[in-house]
């Protein structure tokens, strides 16, 4: 299978990245469903607390990861990574022993800022393999923290019952424990960096507000930034949200149908990963976000669909058809948009442009779901997945018409051979001043936006593509390092 050929044949640091990336995510799974649940039920708070703590880590995660992005240009991505892994360690263990309001918001603004971490594992990520690998490394990222997180959501349903309290105490401890683990990892395996940072590049030489401003002036990566901020609006930003609320409010498919739903959307984006993995390969960053905006579009159009026909079965069945291109458009999104991310970020700066793409990615995020709310609750369901189509839909011809631009505006990376050695040594003899992930994007997965929502969990993993040596002799050769916007 081509793409067990070429996950074997890529280097020894992407490979153990996203292992740690994949056991880091069972231990998300572990808690994923249950934030509301342990702080009203099992500690009698109210629902506006659970609320309250979500909105504050959704708030951490952004200054987290602007944060994280200039630590990893200054002092190295792994080790900027590992930090945010410890204080991530930091504020799940809070959860585990927190009983007041104020203790839950507490560990949740410290949670959030680790999360932020994720834009640093999206530069090792982008840094472990050439750029014309990227679309593998990003979307096996991603496609791995989907199935390490549902194996440890069925772990944490089995493990934890309202009546006994203390299991779901055990279980914020076990998700410590693994941050924790994944932290002391990357600061013992010194190999996983590309490079560490020089003063002509990453360092003290590209101060914090001198960076980002180099980062912002970048006219195509604001046009990258802003289209994939519409998009993680219109599309995770409402899987957890306005999907849900307009199929409870619009349609008879009841809570029992929204947990097929959301199994088939599980499933859906292994198999996509499978069945898409050469194109995904071939074409350009840019084709595949914009094929991801289109199944988006086509995604909310079998939604108003299910609205209008009458019969639960027929609305259900629209509805997983719906769910699939949603699973779809995930994989795709996943492996091509922080491929062509860091196709524009300057090395030296690769840190921030990560970290400033998942931050506005989880301004996307934050306000979805905020939106489908205020819009759902007044009636206007069906209209606000209209709004959510013709945003999804104007994303392709914008792009497209746009990659002449980000084709000009494309960084190589300098020519260099990476030294094949243990990941456990330093690197030497590296890409001077090279740098993915989600990203955001997170996080791992865990790396952007997850306040307890997978959708922002998923959204920091990402995987990249082309051939690396061992996988298919026919692909079509790259510039040095150059990627494929």
């Amino acid at each position: 299978m081509s793409l067990l050929k070429d996950l074997r044949a890529l280097p020894r640091p992407a490979k153990t990245l996203l292992a740690l990336g994949a056991a880091n995510n069972v231990g998300s799974g572990l808690v994923l469903p249950f934030l509301v649940v342990y702080i009203h039920q099992i500690n009698g708070l109210g629902l506006t607390t659970a609320m309250h703590a979500v909105s504050v880590t959704s708030v951490a995660v952004i200054l987290g990861g602007l944060h994280a992005g200039r630590l990893a240009d200054r002092i190295g991505a792994r080790r900027a990574a590992a930090a945010h892994m410890l204080l991530s360690a930091v504020g799940v263990a809070g959860y585990a022993f927190a009983s007041e309001a104020w203790h839950f918001l507490l560990a949740a603004a410290v949670w959030g800022l680790g999360l932020g971490g994720s834009s640093a594992w999206n530069t090792l990520l982008a840094g472990s393999v050439p750029a014309e690998s990227h679309p593998v490394v990003f979307g096996s990222s991603f496609t791995l923290a989907n199935a390490a997180m549902g194996i440890g959501g069925l772990l944490g349903g089995t493990l934890a019952t309202v009546s006994h309290p203390l299991s779901f105490r055990l279980l914020y401890g076990a998700d410590a424990l693994s941050y924790l683990g994944i932290a002391v990892a990357m600061f013992l395996l010194r190999g996983l960096d590309a490079a560490e940072p020089t003063a002509s590049g990453g360092g003290r030489g590209a101060g914090g507000a001198a960076g980002y401003r180099r980062v912002l002036s970048n006219g195509p990566f604001l046009l990258v930034m802003g289209l994939g901020t519409a998009l993680y609006f219109a599309s995770y930003g409402q899987l957890e949200a306005g999907l849900p609320a307009v199929v409870l409010t619009s349609t008879d498919v009841d809570s029992g149908g929204l947990a097929v739903l959301f199994a088939v959307n599980t499933a859906g984006v292994i198999g996509a990963q499978l069945a898409l993995h050469e194109l995904i390969k071939r074409w350009r960053h840019t084709r595949t976000v914009a094929v991801a905006a289109l199944a988006w579009a086509l995604n909310w159009a079998l939604v108003l669909c299910a609205v209008a026909v009458d019969g639960r079965g027929a609305q259900l069945g629209v509805l997983i058809a719906a769910m699939a291109l949603f699973a779809v458009a995930e994989t795709l999104y996943a492996a091509g948009m922080p491929s062509l991310v860091n196709s524009l970020a300057a090395p030296e700066l690769r840190g921030r442009f990560n970290a400033a793409y998942g931050s506005a990615t989880s301004v996307g995020f934050v306000t979805g779901p905020l939106a489908a709310g205020v819009l759902v609750a007044g009636g206007s369901g069906p209209a606000f997945v209209v709004g959510l189509a013709v945003v999804c839909a104007l994303i392709p011809p914008i792009l497209l018409a746009a990659t002449p631009l980000l084709r000009r505006a494309e960084v190589a990376e300098p020519v260099a051979e990476r030294v094949a050695e243990p990941v456990s040594g330093p690197v030497s003899a590296s890409v001077s001043g090279a740098g993915q992930v989600p990203a955001p994007a997170a996080e791992p997965s865990r790396d952007g936006s997850d306040a307890g929502a997978r959708a922002s969990a998923r959204a920091a993993a990402g995987s990249a593509g082309a051939d690396v040596p061992g996988a298919d002799a026919d692909a079509a050769p790259q510039a040095a390092g150059a990627g494929r916007v």
